[in-house]
């Protein structure tokens, strides 16, 4: 099989920055280390309106290799997966995943790094509950990338390595996005379509909260009939969530999980793990791939 960035760049035209580069890369290892390394080279970590809209264009165009590139591949996306108690936040394109600078080893044990400037991003005005670092030496990158840098203005959250990012309660409330009740939606199982979209309209409350409504309708169309065609499956893309954290709120990364395990909506990954798979987008074909 050819190699999976390859495919995924597969017909499209270079795109021009300080040079000419092709408008995906895909980086395998922790979401920590990998987001300070896509940022270095001038990329930032997709999310799920850029991935699932390349899934929904490879459904639409009947091209095997682009189907397996991008539908029977796993992705992790730069969308926040928030769980304190029975709440869930879910903030699409998340400051604090795509702000990543790093891991920071302490005498208390790991914190992840985050650009100041995101986290301003993602909690508004609520910054009292994130003390600001001004100088740090972080880690990133993976096996003989990896290298010890400085960086200045950052917020540090405790690292739970591998599985979350910790959160204070108060840290989880000043994040803006809408807290979600776990008894109000259906999650911890494949779905029907309708419990997703019915009579046009997305439903499931944490799926019109993620994603718009003119790529949800049409992928859940088109990954319904594909997988009952291809597998027989009438059930899909469930929504899988962590267990209920109760002294402290976790953060982690959606996952859109292959086509052949369901195109499930995964927020029980862990961050940190080395089989992480992101993609690296260049901001101008982000833009054009939401449009699709």
């Amino acid at each position: 099989m050819l190699d999976l960035t390859i495919l995924l760049n597969q017909g499209r035209e270079q795109v021009p920055v300080t040079k000419m580069v092709d408008p995906f890369d895909v980086k395998v290892g922790s979401i920590p280390n990998i987001v300070p390394l896509l940022r270095n080279e001038g990329r930032t970590f997709a999310s799920g309106s850029v991935v699932l809209a390349e899934r929904l264009a490879a459904l639409r165009s009947g091209n095997q290799q682009q189907i397996e590139a991008w539908g029977n591949t796993y992705y992790d996306l730069a969308d926040a997966c928030l769980t304190f108690e029975d709440v869930l936040k879910v903030q699409p394109n998340s400051p604090l995943l795509k702000g990543i600078r790093g891991i920071v080893e302490t005498a208390d044990g790991l914190y992840v790094a985050v650009d100041v400037a995101a986290v301003s991003a993602a909690a508004k005005t609520a910054m009292k509950y994130f003390p600001v670092s001004t100088s740090e030496t972080v880690t990133d990158g993976v096996g003989d990338s990896k290298v010890k840098r400085t960086v200045t203005d950052v917020v540090l959250l405790k690292y739970a390595q591998p599985a979350y990012v910790e959160l204070s309660g108060d840290q989880f409330n000043a994040v803006d996005a809408q807290p979600l009740n776990r008894g109000d939606f259906v999650y911890q199982r494949d779905m029907r379509a309708e419990e997703i979209v019915k009579d046009g309209d997305v439903v499931h409350p944490v799926y019109k909260a993620l994603l718009p409504a003119e790529l949800v309708v049409p992928l859940v169309a088109e990954t319904f009939a594909f997988n009952k065609r291809t597998y027989g499956y009438d059930a899909n893309m469930g929504l899988y969530l962590a267990s209920e954290p109760q002294e402290h709120a976790e953060l982690r990364a959606f996952c859109a999980s292959r086509l052949n395990n369901g195109s499930r909506l995964d927020g029980d990954f862990s961050i940190g793990i080395n089989g992480n798979r992101l993609v690296g987008v260049v901001e101008g074909s982000a833009a054009g791939a939401a449009k699709k």
